[in-house]
């Protein structure tokens, strides 16, 4: 945290950048926003201008829908779910850190994943997340409280309508992560856990130990050629897609570390090479 502290203080919010060259069906939105369709019933909410390039899903079914994380608020993207749907929306962080759940406040319905630790602090419904699993003070960015109005225990399975989805705990990157896994159409919804770019095993909550259960958990009930959306990209164009084989490139990289067998490059943080599309940053070493 006063690692952080020092990098806030040093570093300005970068600009946004100037709109990047998308492929089709790809269109912007009020020029902040792209909409990518995935498939018919579901969509990728990008945010490419935005330093960190976040991807949001809107997840559609007969009777509701899912926006899986919210960006960091930069801009409002109730205009754009409301003009891509006009089912009832339930805004689901993947976590808590401010550049995913900047937008939850501005929807009525909000699930979090069904935590003991998080369920007693949730007096009255409403939860705010401590300093260390928003991190908004990175860009001044306050910590909203998030009126839950759903607990979603993992395992669970979320009828939307015409299509189920299943709530996975997902720890490695935080304690609180999860993914959204969608079998009968072959989609897992990654959030911060897995995307391609370097993956922050660094910061306040994240631990390796996480990082390699849910790898192997996720190999177990994962199915071979499902399609991995994570939360950012590291270079356009398009939605960040990966697959299994990415996953279990990080698995036998996580154990190789563990082993005492991955070199890594740096100082302080180590970059850990997985494979071409990924890294991991992390402090040296395995920790106890």
């Amino acid at each position: 945290m006063l690692l952080l502290r020092v990098y806030a203080l040093v570093k300005s919010p970068a600009p946004l950048t100037e709109p990047t060259p998308e492929p089709e069906p790809v269109d912007w939105f009020d020029d902040y926003f792209t909409v990518e369709p995935i498939d018919a019933d579901t969509i990728a909410i990008g945010e490419p201008r935005y330093e960190q390039q976040n991807y949001n899903y809107l997840i559609l079914g007969s009777e509701r829908a899912i926006l899986f994380d919210s960006g960091p608020g930069v801009r409002d993207i109730h205009p754009v779910v409301e003009a891509l749907t006009p089912l009832p929306i339930t805004a689901v962080p993947s976590h808590f850190h401010y550049d995913h759940i900047g937008n939850h406040a501005r929807f009525d319905r909000i699930a979090v994943v069904d935590l003991p630790y998080l369920r007693e602090r949730a007096g009255g419904g409403a939860l705010r997340p401590t300093e260390a699993e928003h991190l908004g003070f990175a860009e001044g960015i306050a910590v909203p409280d998030l009126a839950v109005s759903e607990w979603w225990a993992p395992g669970r399975e979320i009828d939307l309508g015409g299509r189920t989805l299943t709530v996975l705990h997902t720890p490695g990157h935080t304690p609180e992560s999860i993914s959204l896994l969608d079998r009968e159409r072959g989609m897992l919804f990654t959030g911060d856990y897995l995307y391609p770019g370097p993956l922050f095993a660094f910061i306040p909550g994240a631990d390796l130990n996480d990082y390699l259960e849910t790898a192997d958990h996720l190999l177990e009930v994962v199915p071979p050629g499902t399609l991995l959306l994570g939360a950012h990209r590291e270079h356009p164009p398009g939605a960040p897609r990966l697959g299994v084989e990415d996953l279990q490139a990080l698995q036998e990289a996580l154990e190789l570390l563990r082993e005492g067998q991955l070199e890594g490059e740096g100082f302080y943080l180590k970059s850990y090479p997985i494979n071409s599309k990924l890294r991991l940053l992390a402090e040296e070493g395995w920790p106890e």
